[in-house]
């Protein structure tokens, strides 16, 4: 096959084979074709989009470019991803409810993206180990019924070289290009039935209801076409997620949640992706679903499962947070109509807990925490937030807080609907 000949036919909208497809990444992955071809190629992709099956054959040409992970697990394993938000610590809590309600949940999690946490920074703000090998991960979901671990570098090689490639030429947007990255890491574990969560809002990579639809629809389908049981939900990321962001602040939330002292919308997010599960497995129904998590979260049934487990891979529960706070206060009365979470990221970043180059250090023990909502009423000089920090300005920083509300002296608005859409 002629590499510039593939570029020529798809920027002419026309379909590409499984094997042609295969042919483009594995000559891209191993040296032959050069960095501007693909960058060509990719662009074409960007203007020309792909259907499902190319895009099914794009994520399997990537899976197939590193290692999968065989389980050796009895049970019915199943599997969540997150597309990632603000205070988005969702799999740190369903993993061990899924596992008290005898599903096995062996989660492959990331590192932080941008201006969103990554569960794995979250972990390692414990001391934990999270770089696991197939028996290791075997291991762990024996003895606890789930394990979380880091996503390595053999798993799907393919996509990192061409993300990287993606986020150089500006075509990181494109939703086909998207799904078959998530996937090609997502569909390397032998599970039964996956749930996407896709968050939709400020907070969030998509920032509207119609993108968020397209990359849910896109997983869905592709998972389904591969063979696995997969739904997914479109859910809120306007504003945090919870009543922490920040690493070792949102691990201490989780362990609250799990003993269940948990808020209404991460308990409602929660609760809802159970409820997918047990309809794609036949446990029972979606209402079914949430109905048993929500016992078990607000029984407070799975802390211990999860306080053992991160002791067991050599972790602290009791994560150090930073001594040095201020309080954040409501300039102005009124009701808070906005919230932009992707500024609230970037100030978590700036306070050192996030990176802005790949081999930064974080500082695991800063973040924010958030006492009113979009929705919440608000007197003048009434307590917002707080920001947890250990170095810097913290008057710079409270100027930042307060620039990502929007608060109305006139306007009233309600609460956000928390989960907008159910794709099965």
């Amino acid at each position: 096959m002629i590499f510039k000949e593939l570029i020529r036919k798809k920027r002419s909208g026309e379909k590409l084979s499984k094997e042609e497809i295969e042919f483009v990444v594995n000559s891209y992955t191993f040296g032959v074709t050069p960095d501007y071809q693909m960058a060509a190629f990719l662009m074409a992709i960007y203007f020309q989009g792909l259907d499902y099956e190319e895009t099914l054959a794009l994520t399997e040409s990537m899976l197939k470019s590193g290692k999968t992970i065989k389980l050796n697990i009895n049970g019915i394993a199943v599997d969540k991803h997150s597309t990632g938000g603000i205070g988005d610590k969702v799999s740190l809590i369903i993993a061990p409810v899924l596992a008290e309600m005898g599903f096995k949940a062996p989660l492959l999690a990331g590192r932080a993206l941008g201006f969103t946490g990554g569960t794995i920074d979250k972990l390692e703000s414990t001391g934990m180990k999270v770089e696991l090998t197939d028996a290791e991960i075997t291991d762990v979901v024996k003895k606890f019924g789930f394990s979380i671990s880091a996503q390595t570098e053999k798993i799907a090689p393919a996509d990192k070289k061409i993300y990287a490639l993606r986020d150089a030429t500006s075509t990181v947007e494109s939703i086909p290009l998207i799904v078959s990255s998530i996937l090609s890491k997502k569909l390397s574990v032998n599970t039964k039935a996956i749930v996407f969560d896709v968050k939709v809002g400020s907070g969030a990579f998509m920032k509207t209801i119609d993108e968020a639809t397209k990359l849910a629809e896109g997983l869905v389908k592709v998972s389904k076409l591969y063979g696995k049981k997969a739904g997914a939900l479109i859910t809120e990321m306007n504003q945090p997620l919870g009543r922490y962001a920040g690493n070792g602040l949102e691990v201490k939330e989780s362990i609250d949640a799990l003993s269940g002292d948990i808020s209404k919308d991460l308990l409602e997010v929660t609760s809802s992706l159970v409820g997918v599960l047990f309809e794609l497995t036949g446990y029972g129904s979606f209402e079914d679903g949430k109905k048993k998590a929500t016992e078990i979260i607000l029984s407070g049934k799975a802390v211990e499962r999860f306080i053992r487990w991160i002791e067991y891979l050599g972790g602290v529960p009791s994560v150090k947070v930073a001594e040095k706070k201020m309080e954040v206060r409501a300039p102005i009365f009124g009701y808070i109509t906005h919230i932009n979470g992707e500024e609230l990221g970037y100030l978590i970043i700036e306070l050192g807990g996030g990176r802005r180059k790949a081999l930064d250090k974080i500082d695991y023990s800063v973040g924010l925490r958030f006492f009113k909502k979009i929705g919440d009423y608000v007197e003048e000089g009434e307590p917002i937030g707080e920001i947890y920090y250990s170095k810097g300005e913290p008057e710079k920083f409270v100027g930042k807080f307060l620039s990502a509300y929007t608060i109305s002296e006139k306007e009233k608005v309600t609460a956000p609907t928390l989960v907008k859409k159910k794709i099965i």
